[in-house]
């Protein structure tokens, strides 16, 4: 037997029961009318009831998911945290970040960090120097290159990417760069 939601809204002509579209046996449309007391109210009881377990079992998952992203960051050198979440030590980024701000950015750090693949945004290394990548080109026959800026204003320019480290941080100039075009 399957269960269904029914919202008890305004839009229903009496406050006393529901108004059911449906098919008839000889599969024709057909309104049927059914009263509230017919029907088993979803409130609270009902779902510890029915759906304790998968409560349970979800709540545990949430309990593991928040432990494994506080170890990760907890285990990370204080520079690397403060990149991956924007906060210095971990006491300030429990205090400024829910469980799932920080489970959030913790997978957005370990997607890029995967991605050894350097785009226009990210912050590189390049031998000491760090800059922003604003743009990746490929001249004819040649290595693959990028240009960037730093910040204090410094331009680097035809830079092999190859001689690249990606530092973690990533910046959304790309939009900034698309209004400048325009």
């Amino acid at each position: 037997m399957s269960k269904y939601i029914i919202d008890t809204g305004d839009y229903l002509f009496t406050t006393d029961g529901v108004l059911v579209v449906g098919f008839d046996c000889d599969n024709k449309p057909a309104t049927f009318y059914n009263s509230l007391d017919n029907l088993e109210e979803l409130n609270s009881d009902y779902i510890n009831e029915h759906y304790g377990s998968l409560q349970d079992e979800a709540y545990q998952a949430g309990l593991n998911d928040a432990w494994e992203a506080a170890r990760k960051i907890a285990l990370m050198d204080t520079e690397t945290s403060e990149n991956v979440t924007g906060y210095f030590g971990l006491f300030r980024i429990m205090e400024n970040l829910t469980a799932m701000q920080a489970i959030a950015k913790l997978k957005a750090y370990e997607d890029g960090k995967h991605s050894d693949r350097i785009e226009v945004g990210d912050e590189v290394d390049w031998d000491g120097d760090c800059f922003i990548v604003t743009k990746i080109f490929q001249p004819r026959n040649m290595k693959e290159q990028c240009d960037g800026i730093d910040d204090d204003g410094s331009v680097y320019h035809d830079i092999l990417m190859e001689d690249l480290k990606k530092t973690g941080k990533h910046y959304d100039i790309q939009s900034i760069l698309e209004a400048m075009r325009e």
